[in-house]
């Protein structure tokens, strides 16, 4: 199944797997007991809000509305109990619809995402900004930030690496494609934890109204990106 990756490619996987599983332990070795109703009402959430994505034009992959609800997580949940909620979301994003992923680039995507979320937890759950700083604002906007770089730096690299283009013009994509949703992500996150935890199906309701909103939106946006690129490269070669 792997035999066609490029050697480079291969080593990046294999570090990206060794790192989840340090993040995995990390997160027994500090286990503390969840809020069971809150967890289940976070993990369904984060299923389905992964099935609102959409194919960004010009590079192998999709970008889902799992975001806010992955953020949530790491704000309201211990660490362990973020990276199984980001495992999940992970895995329900990569399958089920169109081209099935491969094995190893499902391996690939979930042990990015648990990264990432480990990094954005280690951020949010900073103890000095935990303790010289008041609000939620910074420690919610590095968690975020953390997250993206953590997120979409590996996933251009190993598209890089296998097609054998460019990570840093991939990442640019990505950034343009993607930066939109993290802040709408973020600020989702920073509203409603300024009201508290996700205890009730109307507050778990309200979020995703949101993300289908903005899914709907994206969705028609790249409908429109796609149907133009034709005549733009049309209008090129006419000339």
């Amino acid at each position: 199944m792997t035999s066609s990756l490029p050697m480079k490619a291969k080593v990046m996987i294999g570090m990206v797997a060794v790192a989840s599983l340090c993040s995995l332990s990390l997160g027994v070795i500090n286990w503390r007991m969840p809020a069971w109703p809150q967890f289940a009402l976070l993990m369904a959430a984060a299923v389905v809000s992964s099935r609102l994505k959409v194919k960004l034009p010009g590079l192998t992959g999709t970008m889902s509305g799992n975001l806010a609800v992955i953020l949530l997580g790491v704000t309201q949940l211990g660490l362990l109990a973020s990276l199984l909620l980001a495992a999940t979301a992970a895995f329900a994003q990569c399958i089920g619809s169109g081209k099935q992923a491969k094995p190893v680039q499902l391996l690939f995507n979930v042990c990015t995402v648990m990264n990432a979320c480990t990094l954005a937890y280690c951020a949010c759950h900073n103890r000095f900004f935990s303790a010289h700083v008041g609000a939620t604002a910074l420690p919610l906007t590095l968690a975020a930030t953390a997250y993206f770089l953590a997120n979409t730096a590996p996933v251009a690299g190993i598209i890089g690496l296998t097609e054998g283009n460019s990570p840093f013009a991939l990442w640019h994509k990505l950034f343009l494609w993607s930066f939109p949703n993290y802040v709408i992500g973020a600020g989702l996150t920073a509203v409603i934890s300024l009201f508290g935890t996700v205890t009730g199906l109307a507050t778990l309701a309200g979020v995703m109204v949101v993300l289908f909103g903005v899914y709907q939106s994206y969705r028609m946006y790249v409908t429109r990106a796609e149907q133009s690129a034709p005549k733009a490269f049309a209008t090129a070669v006419g000339r």
